[in-house]
């Protein structure tokens, strides 16, 4: 099956797992590279896990944190791809001392293995969870399904207080509207929106998986929901 992504990409899935090993090697990935045209890039997929209430101060981008980070959890050095801030550090509020992070594995049993017991990073056990597929939300307009190439908003609708504003202008830090649900009671970027649980559960609808707790495998355990 292939997946055309917004950007120009896609997502090649293959019903044999060998066939798919064997493209990721080098002579599959030459004969690929020829069909799809010299400028192609091939990705890895990765299976991205979600790690809770890491310090802020921990600079995910070093490569002696990842060291650290495998050796102290007994990971092959070629299990973590690379982690991220899930909020960017220029969206933290001055008092905020813990942020989620999102951690990128490039194995799914290690990653399945990271889910059922945890992470130890920097000496404290961090509570993970699988990162689930979400509805596109655009930051512009506030609302789901579209992205800013299909966007006709022309100006900035401001999450929390529904403002037709950027976020660095707004004055009313308390006010709570939704541009979607058009009440006041939450924000727009609030879980509980009744218009974002619909969309999730259409999400779900379309990919299975999106319920599982853990990345599919061949394993019955992994095939719950």
């Amino acid at each position: 099956m292939v997946l055309p992504l917004h950007n120009g990409g896609l997502i090649i899935e293959f019903n044999n797992e060998l066939l798919a090993k064997w493209l990721q090697g080098t002579e599959g990935k030459t004969l690929l590279m020829e069909q799809l045209g010299p400028m192609t890039c091939i990705q890895k997929q990765t299976f991205p896990i979600v790690g809770q209430y890491l310090p802020i101060n921990l600079p995910l981008s070093n490569v002696d944190l990842l060291h650290r980070i495998k050796k102290n959890n007994n990971l092959p050095d070629e299990t973590t791809a690379f982690m991220h801030w899930i909020k960017p550090p220029q969206c933290q509020s001055n008092e905020q001392r813990k942020a989620f992070t999102m951690i990128h594995l490039r194995d799914a049993h290690m990653a399945n293995s990271i889910l059922q017991e945890g992470i130890c990073i920097t000496n404290e056990h961090i509570t993970v969870h699988k990162d689930k597929k979400e509805p596109i939300h655009y930051a512009k307009c506030q609302k789901f399904g579209h992205i800013a190439h299909n966007c006709k908003t022309l100006v900035d609708t401001y999450a929390t207080c529904g403002g037709s504003h950027h976020t660095t202008t707004c004055n009313a830090y308390q006010t709570e509207c939704c541009i979607n649900c058009k009440t006041q009671n939450h924000a727009s970027w609030s879980c509980s929106c009744p218009i974002f649980k619909q969309c999730c559960e259409e999400l779900d609808k379309k990919y299975p998986e999106n319920r599982m707790p853990y990345f599919p495998m061949d394993m019955d355990w992994t095939l719950v929901i």
